[in-house]
């Protein structure tokens, strides 16, 4: 309290009143109750008061009494009392200056020191956001630089199966947390593999105890904490990448946003894949029929080559031709004409070995290589095709007069009897083929 310190600053002058009193009243002891009584109010005012003009009242107030009950008009030897008056007011004017310095440097010491607190405490509070900031930053940056080697990784790589194994284990570094699995059927395992497969979208579970849509779930009594993600190619589920926990809230939104990215350079790279394999499939396959081209007909001749020429082994080309195929297409339409170049592969597909390589070797014409066969073989064989296809019927619409029927010519050459290259082996089976044409269609010459 500001009185009790202003009291506490005066008690040095009220001891001097005190002594001054005590040796005046040495002298006059009659007046010790009167000269005694002033002095405890004095003192007891002096306790209460709060500036220093209300201690100048009392302190005069006190020695205007003492000089009455002093006696000073009894003679000069009482005048020392009224002296006394002026170290008291010193005194007081001294030790109040004081007290009020000492007032304003404590009270200077505690603003500073509650500035420099709050300044302590918002550094505080600044330095433990910056240290989360920056493991936030480090964060980011190791997720970053795993989605970035995830991108050159799976971008390059050409087996479906390395694709799952390095997505898996990319997940494991990014969040590392939980169980890792992919699922790569189409019947889903539980409700939550249901729930991803069915709307193709990511999965947080913070609680399977706690979610109402998968309280039936056959792991609810397991698995507490679930993550997964749809694997996508051409807009069908593939597989779905999943990461299970037995504790809740074990996953967060940034761990679920990371499976979102690493699934869909997943996604990207077995679709990219894919379209690799339909376009080198697309070089070596027919589109209409399916068969090999000519293209990889030549490749593979040239192989055989090799092989049966290191072996002594002989193999048999055979070179077919479609009769009279113009006037299919002429007469019922190119449509027609596409019916019987598909009926016509699938037949000879269906009588060949499965060693045997069947290729479309341009427009109406069909080649046939066996491997390890010598030239009575394939003859068996290209009899077996034309006589099965004599038989076919082919149906060009509703009416009657719109059933055909297909025959076909062949031409034979053996390897190594006939031709010893590629290039002669064909102008070999050609040839004969030539003469079947001339020499009256649907026949076999070789």
């Amino acid at each position: 309290m500001r009185g009790s310190k202003n009291g506490l600053a005066y008690l040095l002058p009220s001891s001097l009143l005190f002594f001054g009193s005590a040796v005046f009243l040495f002298r006059n002891p009659t007046q010790y109750p009167l000269i005694l009584l002033l002095f405890f109010a004095y003192v007891l005012a002096t306790l209460h008061v709060t500036t220093l003009e209300m201690a100048a009242v009392f302190a005069t107030f006190v020695t205007f009494m003492q000089w009455g009950c002093s006696g000073l008009g009894q003679g000069l030897d009482k005048l020392w009392p009224a002296l006394y008056g002026i170290p008291l007011w010193c005194g007081i004017y001294t030790m109040h200056q004081f007290v009020t310095r000492e007032n304003k440097d404590e009270k200077g010491c505690s603003h500073f020191l509650q500035n420099y607190q709050k300044g302590m405490a918002t550094l505080q509070k600044e330095k433990q956001g910056l240290d989360h900031r920056i493991a936030d930053l480090d964060k980011q940056l190791t997720v970053r630089k795993n989605l970035s080697q995830a991108v050159h990784e799976l971008a390059s790589l050409l087996d479906p199966m390395l694709v799952r194994q390095r997505l898996m284990e990319f997940v494991r570094t990014a969040i590392g947390k939980g169980n890792i699995q992919f699922f790569a059927g189409t019947a889903p395992r539980d409700l939550m593999d249901q729930w991803v497969m069915e709307r193709k979208l990511s999965l947080l579970v913070t609680d399977v105890l706690q979610d109402s849509r998968f309280k039936n779930a056959k792991t609810a009594n397991e698995v507490r904490s679930v993550l997964a993600a749809p694997i996508l190619v051409e807009k069908q589920v593939v597989g779905v990448i999943r990461l299970n926990a037995f504790e809740a809230n074990v996953f967060s939104i940034g761990d679920l946003r990371i499976l979102e990215a690493l699934s869909l350079l997943a996604s990207l790279a077995l679709e990219n894949l894919q379209l690799l394999s339909k376009l080198q499939e697309g070089a070596v396959r027919d589109s209409l029929t399916g068969l090999y081209t000519h293209r990889f007909l030549q490749e593979r001749l040239a192989d055989e080559i090799l092989r049966a020429g290191r072996y002594s082994q002989e193999f048999s080309l055979l070179l077919m031709d479609i009769d009279h195929f113009k006037r299919y297409n002429d007469t019922y339409g190119h449509a027609a004409g596409d019916q019987v170049l598909i009926r016509v592969s699938q037949l000879i597909q269906q009588l060949v070995r499965p060693v045997d390589l069947v290729c479309r070797y341009g427009g109406e014409e069909f080649v046939v290589l066996m491997p390890q066969a010598p030239l009575g073989t394939a003859r068996e064989l290209a009899e077996r095709i034309r006589q099965t296809l004599q038989q076919e019927s082919f149906h060009f619409g509703t009416e009657a007069s719109m059933q055909e029927h297909v025959t076909i010519s062949i031409g034979l050459a053996g390897f190594p009897n006939e031709a010893t290259i590629a290039s002669q082996l064909i102008r070999v089976a050609d040839s004969r083929l030539y003469q079947a044409k001339e020499s009256g269609r649907n026949r076999v010459i070789g």
